[in-house]
């Protein structure tokens, strides 16, 4: 976090730094004139090799040629300026002595008022400060974006480094040092975020660039500091080494950028290069070309510095734009234009030209004035353009002067109604007021063969014409799916055939109201909007049947809810039936056929000892035989009357039951039983139908376990809270799959587990089957008390 905040303040503290520069730099230039004189010594004779047009040197008549014999009273090559930049900025006075004259001259550098100093330089600042505004705000807005950040950092140097301009043409402190570095950072932060955006390319010719443009870098600032404490006189191939070391950077930047060409049409990038294309062409190459080739190859700019310079503010408001916004324009469609205001800006330019050759305004034409012109005329086109636009703008808001773009706005106005809209005629409606027309028919054909119309307008009033439209649009379903005119004696102007994947559908529009006729380019307008109405009322068609079927569904629901409740209420009684029955079968074989086997195996007792063993040996032998019977049939009857109804379980409660259920078990079966009980003594009683059905459970699972999972041992868990008791039996055999539990009541198999659940279901319970094929299964129930 720590590092995150130093990071942000890094951009904090940079943006200050500019601010402050350029406050500072902007009051030094209010107080010093631009001279605009660059000097050479030839033979130990300072001459002048370039007097700028709008310094203060040219104004007073020094030109390129001239002498300069002394500056402030002090010989030329003592000058401090001079002897840093061979230039004769900062002076008040100059002695000098023209080519064509024997006689020296003397000037005063007059001192023009604060405020047309800085309105003069204004230009230059400000566009210097929209660099670093652009660059600021596209990283506030974006600062999680790498391309945002390094944006940041590149307007921040190129703004500086125009801001300082200025300063630096009248060598004031540091200005030149500063312009020259910052001018020489550029083509390196232009190689770093061109290496990955608008698309990853570290390639190695990048890599080699940076490499190199690094050492240059620091080349320059060395020679740059050499030259400052005048230790080295280099200044003028110091300049061309920087200029150059920027044109060769740009150019590595359009060759990337040009590399990308390859990138699918589908892509974004694609887009994206070409418009970041357009934008450093339209920045860079004016500038190129008017300013900086003519100070490479020593002679005169074409067009004042400043001209050049305002080209370069299309660079950060390109890259600003594509960077924040997701979505962008054409870049064809962008080129297209371009070239449009090119060639009609060339053109005029060439009329121009001329006209000022003609009417003598000019004395000859030249390439420094064609494209003085030129710029002129460009800069004219634009400005009037953008007035042309703002007026327009202005007219749109008449409705008598609306057009094409009336309807547009109507359409988009529309179309953003239609979203809220569910009712059929209320869209339809809405389509005729806005479109302003007599009325409107629509037919649609789903792929169920569903079929749908609705009518407004003049169509409800002739139901006539309705069955020859219908008729129109069935006999011309998709035959031809293109927009008609009909005769200008039918109700119908257009109509406008849509077809897709679930419908067909045929919209029939009346004339206006005006019996204005739609022009040819308002039709792809008033086709959206329908294609839109289409899908709107076939949706709401679509919402409606839904909404019939999910009616039918709940009101089916319902029935089976209730069905369902009849049900369980049916089995819950046949639960209660059949327990009764148990009951009552289980008193009458312990009353009734129990009671008269036991008073049998009484009477066979009392036979087996009266009769002498030695006198009647045969009757011995069947007295014993149908002792033993009895008895097997004593503890058959017994077993039932248990099964039936454990006795247990009515006068000892469910815990002792189950433990003797599970005695027996083991008793009867080879088969270990291990009982765990949380929250459950032998004292506690619960109702009679959750006893009932606990008990049920654990028989019928201990009775699974032996019978079906080949499992020597069984494991039974029990567990009493406040609001359920939990009963669980695992046992560690076969296992079944239990997916096929959904199939036992068609197959008739495991009909005890099929009754357990639906018994439990009748008194809110819950049944879960586990089971996995030899690793056993586990049965988990919960009753509530």
């Amino acid at each position: 976090m720590l590092k995150k905040v130093f990071r942000r303040q890094a951009y904090y503290i940079a943006s200050a730094a500019f601010v402050l520069l350029s406050l500072l730099y902007t009051i030094a230039i209010s107080n010093q004139a631009y001279v605009g004189l660059d000097l050479m010594t030839v033979n130990g004779r300072w001459i002048v090799t370039l007097s700028d047009p709008h310094g203060e040197g040219y104004k007073l008549g020094i030109r390129v040629g001239d002498q300069i014999l002394r500056i402030n009273n002090q010989d030329t090559g003592e000058y401090r300026f001079v002897q840093k930049w061979s230039q004769a900025e900062g002076a008040s006075s100059i002695q000098y002595k023209r080519v064509d004259q024997s006689t020296d001259s003397i000037i005063e550098i007059p001192k023009s008022t604060v405020l047309l100093k800085l309105l003069s330089e204004m230009p230059m600042i400000i566009l210097g400060v929209v660099f670093w505004i652009i660059g600021f705000i596209t990283w506030y807005m974006r600062p999680f974006l790498d391309q945002a950040r390094a944006l940041f950092w590149l307007n921040l140097f190129i703004g500086l480094a125009i801001v300082i301009a200025p300063a630096s043409s009248r060598d004031l402190i540091f200005a030149r040092e500063l312009e020259y570095i910052t001018l020489s950072s550029v083509p390196l932060f232009l190689i770093q975020l061109f290496s990955f955006f608008p698309s990853e390319n570290r390639n190695q010719i990048n890599k080699f660039g940076r490499l190199v443009f690094a050492s240059v870098l620091i080349l320059i600032f060395i020679l740059t500091i050499l030259q400052s404490v005048s230790l080295i006189h280099f200044d003028s191939p110091l300049k061309r080494l920087v200029l150059s070391n920027l044109i060769i950077g740009v150019l590595l930047v359009l060759w990337n950028l040009a590399t990308l060409f390859k990138l699918p049409n589908d892509k974004p990038e694609k887009n994206q290069v070409n418009i970041l294309l357009l934008g450093l062409a339209i920045g860079f190459l004016p500038y190129f070309l008017l300013t900086a080739v003519p100070v490479i190859f020593e002679f005169q700019p074409i067009v004042n510095t400043k001209v050049s310079y305002l080209f370069i503010s299309a660079v950060p408001a390109t890259l600003y734009y594509v960077i924040v916004h997701k979505y962008l324009p054409d870049s064809r469609r962008l080129l297209g234009l371009i070239i449009s205001f090119f060639v009609t800006g060339v053109i005029v330019s060439i009329v121009v030209s001329y006209i000022l050759l003609t009417s003598k305004l000019v004395t000859t034409l030249n390439l420094e004035v064609y494209l003085a012109t030129l710029t002129l005329t460009m800069s004219f086109i634009i400005c009037s353009s953008f007035i042309r636009v703002a007026i327009s703008k202005q007219i749109e808001k008449f409705a008598p002067l609306e057009g094409n773009r009336g309807i547009k706005r109507s359409v988009l106005k529309l179309n953003e109604r239609l979203i809220s809209i569910n009712e059929e005629d209320r869209l339809l409606e809405e389509v005729v007021k806005s479109l302003m027309i007599e009325g409107a028919l629509i037919v649609v054909e789903d792929d169920k063969g569903g079929y749908h119309k609705k009518a407004v307008g003049i169509f409800l009033e002739k139901p006539s014409e309705q069955i020859e439209l219908e008729e129109y649009f069935q006999a011309d379903q998709r035959i031809n799916l293109e927009v008609k005119r009909f005769p200008d004696d039918s109700s119908v102007e257009l109509y406008i055939p849509l077809v897709s994947n679930n419908f067909t559908c045929g919209i029939f529009l009346g004339h206006r109201n005006s019996r204005v006729k739609f022009e040819y380019n308002e039709l792809p307008l008033v086709t959206l909007i329908s294609s839109q109405l289409a899908q709107r009322l076939m949706t709401t068609f679509v919402i409606k049947d839904l909404s019939k079927e999910i009616i039918d569904l709940a009101q089916r629901s319902l029935d089976l809810q209730r069905r369902n409740q009849r049900l369980h209420g049916i089995t819950g009684s046949l639960f209660k039936s059949i327990e009764q029955e148990r009951k009552s079968l289980a008193r009458d074989l312990h009353d009734g056929a129990l009671q008269l086997a036991l008073d049998l195996n009484r009477w066979l007792d009392d036979i087996a000892e009266e009769c002498p063993s030695a006198k009647c040996d045969k009757p011995i032998k069947a007295i014993a035989h149908m002792r033993e019977v009895v008895k097997n049939l004593n503890f058959e009857l017994r077993s039932i009357c248990s099964d039936l109804r454990p006795p247990s379980l009515n006068d000892l409660g469910l815990l002792n039951a189950i433990q003797i259920l599970c005695e027996e078990k083991m008793e009867n079966e080879s088969v270990l039983i291990s009982l765990e009980t949380v929250g459950i003594s032998e004292g506690v009683r619960l109702k009679e139908e959750v006893e009932l059905a606990a008990y049920r459970f654990i028989q019928e699972g201990i009775t699974n376990a032996v019978k079906h999972s080949g499992s020597s041992k069984t494991n039974i868990y029990i567990k009493l809270s406040d609001s359920e008791i939990e009963l669980s039996i695992r046992d560690f055999g076969n296992g079944f799959d239990i997916r096929k539990i959904d199939e036992w009541p068609i197959s008739s198999e495991h009909f005890g587990l099929i009754g357990m659940k639906e018994r439990f279901q009748v008194i809110g319970g819950e049944l879960q089957i586990n089971s996995i094929i030899h690793q056993g299964t586990i049965l988990k129930a919960s009753i509530p008390r």
